[in-house]
């Protein structure tokens, strides 16, 4: 576990459930950018459709 995890894992809350959410983003690194690009499409979406001429 890098520093960043294992500082993550040791802040306030479940110490368990903190340590199992950073070991499964490490073992599956593609899951913060397809979060991070379905989070920038549905913002857009939602701008797009607040823009819409009515």
């Amino acid at each position: 576990m890098g520093v960043a995890g294992w500082r993550f894992a040791h802040m306030k809350g479940t110490l368990r459930v903190r340590a199992v959410v950073v070991g499964v983003l490490e073992e599956l690194p593609f899951i913060c950018p397809a979060v991070v690009a379905i989070g920038s499409l549905i913002m857009i979406g939602i701008t797009l459709w607040n823009d819409w001429p009515q």
